[in-house]
């Protein structure tokens, strides 16, 4: 254990002995210039201006399996960064435009939402109750029905792609299934589903389930304005393929959006406006506790 640890000390070393000639023309140091500057405290390896970056802070990043010139390159391209990132801040602070307070004002504002932002969420990470009943999802829907108004026909539909060359005894079943009542878990339907499964190429066969008729009809030749009609079986073709399509149910545009259709869309409503809630609960239990404990005062001036 004693050896790897040696062996590994001596590694870091010997990698930053090379940096040393690698970058040579990067790492000038002036020990008079430092005593003027400020106190060193480690062992310094670049520096700009009255900035330094020390070798305490490098020893870290260089992972312990890695071979010599891999751990050269790793430190190279993080001092080569780290003098730039110092020389171009020093830079922007002298010709930005911004004057010292305004920056102060800025940093403190940043600091303000970074640390804040973090505090109020893992306050709701913590607290947020998750759960959303259906009735709770039935209410809201119930409530605020005009905000759910479609922005698109939407359908409930069978549709089967296949290629042209599909055999015509298999296109001569498909018609017969998709013409048929196409119950769920009736022997029509699983045989449609099979079929699909093993032979189309591609398909949507949830029938439980509402879909942008624009989305489940793009990249084919049918027309989605004629295609609005219950229980319409239709079917097309082009070069390539065979379609087959059966409108089971739909609705269309600026009608209420069915509760299923947006039932996802509730709960993460519903969600947001606890995470509203809880942020300002803890707002206000910061101010109540502050009030309590005498942690602010307010100075009138007449």
């Amino acid at each position: 254990m004693i050896y790897k640890i040696l062996k590994n000390n001596l590694h870091i070393k010997k990698t930053l002995l090379l940096l040393f000639f690698i970058s040579s023309t990067l790492i000038n140091f002036s020990c008079q210039e430092a005593e003027t500057e400020e106190e060193i405290i480690g062992t310094p390896v670049a520096q700009v201006g009255e900035n330094y970056l020390y070798q305490e802070e490098i020893t870290e990043l260089l992972p312990p399996n890695y071979s010599q010139e891999d751990s050269a390159n790793i430190v190279k391209r993080y001092v080569d960064n780290w003098i730039e990132k110092r020389l171009l801040l020093k830079e922007a602070e002298s010709k930005s435009g911004i004057d010292q307070k305004e920056l102060q004002e800025r940093l403190e504002d940043y600091k303000y939402q970074l640390l804040v932002h973090a505090y109020k969420q893992n306050y709701v990470n913590e607290y947020l109750d998750t759960l959303v009943t259906e009735p709770q999802i039935s209410t809201y829907y119930e409530e605020n029905k005009e905000n759910f108004e479609l922005k698109q026909p939407i359908v409930k539909a069978y549709f089967v792609k296949v290629k042209l060359n599909t055999p015509q005894s298999q296109l001569d079943d498909l018609r017969k299934w998709m013409h048929s009542n196409l119950e769920p878990n009736s022997d029509e339907t699983e045989k449609l589903k099979s079929y699909s499964y093993g032979f189309a190429a591609s398909y949507f066969l949830q029938d439980d389930k509402w879909l942008p008729i624009s989305e489940l009809v793009a990249n084919t030749p049918f027309d989605r304005n004629l295609l609005l009609q219950k229980n319409k079986f239709v079917e097309s073709e082009d070069k390539e393929y065979f379609y087959f399509l059966k409108i089971n149910e739909f609705k269309i545009q600026d009608q209420i959006s069915p509760l299923d259709y947006v039932k996802n869309k509730i709960i993460s409503v519903i969600l947001n406006k606890r995470k509203v809630e809880l942020q300002k609960e803890l707002e206000t239990k910061v101010m109540e506790r502050a009030k309590e404990n005498k942690d602010y005062k307010i100075f009138v001036t007449e």
